[in-house]
């Protein structure tokens, strides 16, 4: 049994060297991302939230809650599993970590979900009924899987709540119902969740999403 305990013990070290270094570098990329959308005004303050995960696993990396975007550094991510517990680390997680489960669980193949606080994508989503309609756009081909501008995007807008798992719920139950699952979503009067397969394609999917959520107010205004 102790040469057992050993073996793991030295198996779980093995696997926490190798992949430490890995896990660096995508605190340092996450970080460069979340800086950028900070300077566009994106994640003011302590608003917004991101996670990522390794391939394979169901416990991620998420913020810290009540970070300054603007000094957010590579050690305000922290472990958590797959129900959002932290994993032994006392501070806490972003209070949305529910929100990004329920999507690492209703789409497997997502590594990184990010969540901005733009001012566009706020007002907007408050003036919506359900639903953001999206086609005709040539940069809709910035979505990982679409090839032309020729398609309509539905981004659904679910209420906001202060409940999380009220909230979970309720991407769970429009995931379920959904013929193809959504780019991205929208909570009335909060922001924008979008995610990606990697951190490079969330990051280019908040970008496209932003524009369209900007061509879309601006087209409001215009009428």
């Amino acid at each position: 049994m102790a040469a057992q305990q050993m073996e793991k013990q030295i198996w779980l070290l093995k696997m926490f060297t190798e992949i430490e270094p890995e896990i660096e570098l995508l605190k340092n990329e996450m970080v460069q991302a979340i800086r950028f959308f900070h300077q566009q005004g994106w994640a003011p303050a302590t608003s917004s939230n991101y996670s990522f995960r390794l391939p394979g696993r169901s416990d991620f990396l998420v913020s810290q809650s009540g970070v300054d975007k603007g000094a957010f550094q590579s050690e305000h991510f922290m472990p958590v599993d797959a129900k959002g517990k932290a994993i032994k680390d006392p501070r806490k997680p972003s209070a949305e970590t529910l929100l990004h489960c329920a999507i690492y669980d209703l789409l497997p193949d997502v590594h990184c979900i990010l969540h901005t606080h733009a001012v566009y994508n706020t007002v907007l989503s408050q003036v919506l009924e359900g639903h953001l309609t999206l086609a005709g756009y040539e940069i809709l081909k910035g979505f990982a899987g679409i090839g032309t501008h020729e398609v309509s995007l539905t981004i659904p807008v679910f209420q906001n709540s202060q409940d999380m798992l009220v909230l979970a719920q309720k991407i769970k139950s429009y995931f379920a119902v959904a013929e193809t699952p959504p780019h991205a979503f929208l909570l009335a009067g909060h922001g924008m969740y979008t995610w990606g397969n990697s951190i490079a394609d969330a990051k280019r999917h908040v970008e496209v999403m932003e524009f369209l959520i900007h061509c879309e107010v601006l087209k409001r205004t215009m009428r």
